[in-house]
């Protein structure tokens, strides 16, 4: 004789299977990977839209800033991203937005990679992310537009840029940090994961800011 498969009710007519350890098969199978898909979406998410406020929008801003800054000596000129200074066209805003939106999701990204090697106290994970993020953001933002320092304002430019990553960077961890909360285990080594990174960002951003003093006094050629 076969046993029938034991069954529960819910003394509304609904028979539903018994759950093992206390959770239903389906849950275990999901839990694993809610625990990797949710903090990928929250990464997409966060990163997209502060890159949209933050990066894009204070990019645009910034770039009109620093085209005005220059008593229009420069209007007429063709950026390395072959824009026109001066000119503000839709199309190119979309193109800054766009841009903004795309590097706020890899910034996102890049601190949920690197959030278990980071400071469990929340204040300084946040500032060792801020600072990785002007460090390489100036990094990219000097050697991708070589040509531009040679005319730009400098001082301005490195300013109202760095100003960007910097609230980019301050303002990640902690919306990331309360819509996917971090893992109560530190991955080892953390303490040494955290010094290099930081300080291989500041030295990129310490070489950027040499870089365009460099090609905006001319011994620097741009490549």
């Amino acid at each position: 004789m076969i046993a029938a498969p034991l069954r529960t009710g819910t003394g509304d007519g609904v028979f539903t299977r018994p759950s093992l350890n206390g959770r239903p098969a389906g849950e275990r199978v999901l839990c694993p990977l809610a625990r990797i898909l949710r903090p990928l979406a929250v990464g997409v998410g966060v990163g997209g839209l502060l890159g949209l406020l933050i990066a894009g929008t204070g990019s645009r801003i910034a770039m009109r800033l620093i085209a005005l800054a220059d008593n229009r000596e420069d209007f007429g000129r063709v950026t390395s991203a072959e824009a026109v200074v001066g000119d503000v066209t839709l199309d190119g805003t979309l193109t800054v937005l766009r841009t903004g939106v795309l590097l706020g999701i890899l910034g996102s990204l890049l601190y949920l990679g690197l959030r278990r090697w980071l400071p469990r106290e929340r204040r300084l994970r946040t500032l060792a992310f801020a600072c990785t993020i002007v460090g390489l953001g100036l990094f990219v933002t000097v050697e991708g537009n070589q040509e531009d320092f040679a005319f730009l304002n400098l001082g301005l430019s490195l300013g109202l840029f760095g100003a960007t990553l910097l609230l980019f960077g301050l303002a990640v961890p902690p919306l990331v940090d309360r819509l996917a909360p971090l893992p109560h285990t530190r991955a080892r080594g953390a303490s040494l994961v955290t010094s290099l990174v930081v300080a291989l960002a500041l030295v990129a951003g310490v070489f950027a800011v040499k870089h365009a003093v460099e090609f905006a006094n001319g011994t620097r050629i741009p490549s």
